[in-house]
C-alpha cells in the first residue's frame, strides 16, 4: 500500500515538473519572438495561437504570459486579453535612467568588496565579447546581449545587496542594447561597449568606488539615444517626449 502511495506521489511530481518545463519552454519561445520582433509591439497574444506556436498548451502559455507581464514585455487588459507591450520613447528612456542610478550605485558597492574570482569572471566575459568581432549581425547581437547581461548581473551580485538586486531586476529584464535596437533606429557598438567594460574592470581592480560608479553610469548613458534622434522603429515618426511637469499633470 505504501509503495502505491509513493508511486502516486511520483506521478504527481512528474506531472508538476512536466508543466513547469512546458511553461519554461513557452516563456523562452514567446520572449525570444517578442525581442527579435517576430511578435510586434501591440500585437494581440491569443493563448490558443501561442500554444500552437510553442507546441505546448494553454496552461503553460498562460503561465508564460504571466511571467512576461511581470517583466514588462506583455500587457494584460482588464478583459484578460494579452498583447505585446509597446515601448514609448519616454518609457524606454526611463529604463535607462533607472539603470544609470541603480547600477551606478551597485558598481560603487561592488568596487569595495569584489574579489579576484569575480573580476576574472568579468574579464572572461570581455574576452568572449571581443571574440565576436565588431561587426553587428543577428548572431553577434544575440550573443552580445547574453554576455553583456551576464556581465551586468555579476556586478549586481557583487554589490551584495538583496534589496538593490530586487530593485534593478525588472529593469534588467530587457537588456539596454536590445531596448535601443528595438525602440530606436540606432546601431549597437559592441567594441566600444566592451572597451567600457574593461575600464570598469580596472576600476574594480583598484577598488575605487567613485571611478567604478562613474564608469557604469557613462557606460549606460553611452547607449542612451539623445532626444533629437528618437525615432520609433514601427512608425518612423519623430517621438514626442513629455516633460516631468506634463507627466505629473497627467
Amino acid at each position: 500500500m505504501l509503495r502505491d502511495f509513493d508511486a502516486l506521489d511520483d506521478r504527481r511530481n512528474d506531472g508538476a515538473s512536466g508543466v513547469t518545463r512546458l511553461a519554461d519552454r513557452a516563456y523562452e519561445d514567446i520572449r525570444r519572438r517578442i525581442l527579435d520582433g517576430a511578435l510586434k509591439p501591440g500585437e494581440r497574444l491569443g493563448e490558443e495561437q501561442l500554444a500552437t506556436l510553442t507546441a505546448t498548451s494553454r496552461t503553460p502559455v498562460r503561465e508564460a504570459l504571466r511571467r512576461l507581464a511581470g517583466e514588462g514585455l506583455v500587457v494584460t487588459g482588464t478583459n484578460g486579453r494579452s498583447r505585446v507591450a509597446e515601448f514609448e520613447p519616454f518609457e524606454a528612456d526611463a529604463v535607462f535612467e533607472i539603470r544609470v542610478r541603480l547600477e551606478g550605485f551597485a558598481a560603487e558597492l561592488a568596487a569595495v568588496r569584489i574579489g579576484e574570482a569575480a573580476i576574472e569572471r568579468l574579464q572572461s566575459i570581455c574576452n568572449e565579447i571581443e571574440a565576436l568581432g565588431r561587426k553587428v549581425s543577428r548572431r553577434t547581437l544575440t550573443q552580445f546581449l547574453i554576455l553583456n547581461n551576464a556581465f551586468h548581473r555579476i556586478v549586481i551580485e557583487e554589490a551584495g545587496s538583496r534589496q538593490l538586486a530586487a530593485a534593478v531586476a525588472s529593469a534588467l529584464a530587457i537588456p539596454l542594447p536590445l531596448l535601443k535596437h528595438y525602440v530606436w533606429k540606432a546601431p549597437v557598438d559592441i567594441g566600444r561597449s566592451n572597451d567600457q567594460h574593461r575600464e570598469l574592470i580596472e576600476a574594480f581592480r583598484r577598488h575605487n568606488p567613485r571611478w567604478a560608479g562613474a564608469c557604469m553610469a557613462a557606460h549606460i548613458n553611452f547607449t542612451r539615444p539623445v532626444e533629437g534622434v528618437w525615432q520609433p522603429i514601427e512608425t518612423g515618426r519623430p517621438a514626442v517626449r513629455k516633460s516631468p511637469d506634463a507627466l505629473r499633470a497627467g
